[in-house]
């Protein structure tokens, strides 16, 4: 059984939106052993229309910070616009620190950096009782936050 998270104990689906084909096949392989089902699109726009965003099964949404074409903090604004209820997590392939304020500010849930190391997915998406303090986007970078997290979701210091 999973512990309480951003997927729960039921079925469920994660949408991940990244233009990377490489990203799409390693994150459905990952996430499919444990029954997720994973639906992936290229674009912001390719996902909205889709209408999935409105999926009571969708638990999560997963983008890449550099999205072709609307861009991540736009799609992040449109997504919390349609609904408050969606965990979204950004990926992003730089460490800087205000490209992660700025998709926190925006209703992001979390930021992992790449390269996606399995951990730090599965671990946000089915937490352990680990108390990890980290939480807030001051705390992304600070080791002292992060001390004793057994699923390792933040940035390697």
């Amino acid at each position: 059984m999973l512990d309480d998270g951003i997927m729960g104990a039921q079925e469920y689906t994660v949408c991940l939106v990244d233009p990377d084909e490489a990203v799409h096949d390693a994150l459905s392989t990952l996430l499919r052993p444990s029954g997720t089902q994973v639906r992936c699109f290229a674009t912001a726009e390719d996902y909205l229309k889709s209408g999935v965003v409105l999926d009571a099964d969708t638990s999560c949404v997963i983008a890449e910070a550099s999205l072709p074409g609307m861009g991540c903090l736009a799609f992040l604004k449109r997504l919390h616009a349609i609904t408050a209820d969606l965990s979204i997590i950004v990926l992003t392939s730089t460490s800087d620190r205000d490209i992660a304020e700025q998709v926190l500010k925006a209703g992001a849930l979390e930021v992992i950096e790449k390269p996606l190391l399995s951990d730090r997915i599965l671990g946000r998406l089915f937490p352990t009782s680990c108390g990890c303090r980290a939480s807030q986007p001051d705390e992304f970078f600070d080791a002292t936050a992060t001390a004793g997290c057994n699923h390792k979701i933040w940035k390697d210091n």
